[in-house]
């Protein structure tokens, strides 16, 4: 019997992580220079020129990267392999600055510094923030058939 695998363990696959090298460089992209390949696949750990080359292949087959204009690069397709990590990690980021200017304001209240009408402000910017987050949630998530959301539905009533 096989071992399964999920999405945690795919998201850690030597092709996972070759491809996420190459989206985390600046402009998603490496200089292809003599030497490069060999680097990158002694950096990610391959055991072999064959295991790299093949999802080297791969990737460029997918049209996932590129080599254009003395670049390796990650075309759009390959950078939407990544929509749910750079979302997670943009929301993230945006909770932690949320937060700071949680606490600023509830400071600038205290003291006066700030009006009191600013906290709608505030709010407003949240679910400006929150809507987008729904917006780009729905665009990532998985699309099911008619049939398949048919048959859900069926399965449901049992």
């Amino acid at each position: 019997m096989s071992k399964t695998r999920g999405i945690s363990a795919d998201m850690q696959s030597p092709r996972t992580r070759l491809l996420f090298l190459i989206y985390s460089a600046p402009n998603s992209r490496i200089k292809a220079a003599p030497g490069t390949k060999s680097r990158i696949s002694a950096a990610l750990g391959y055991k072999s020129d064959g295991h790299f080359h093949y999802d080297w292949n791969y990737l460029v087959g997918a049209n996932m990267i590129e080599e254009k204009q003395g670049y390796y690069q990650v075309t759009d397709t390959g950078k939407k392999e990544f929509a749910l990590y750079s979302t997670q990690s943009m929301s993230n980021w945006i909770m932690v600055v949320m937060g700071i200017a949680l606490i600023s304001f509830t400071v600038g209240l205290h003291f006066e510094i700030l009006p009191v009408w600013s906290i709608a402000a505030f709010g407003g910017a949240f679910i400006s923030v929150g809507g987008l987050f729904l917006l780009l949630g729905k665009k990532t998530k998985p699309k099911l058939s008619a049939e398949a959301k048919e048959l859900l539905k069926e399965l449901n009533r049992r």
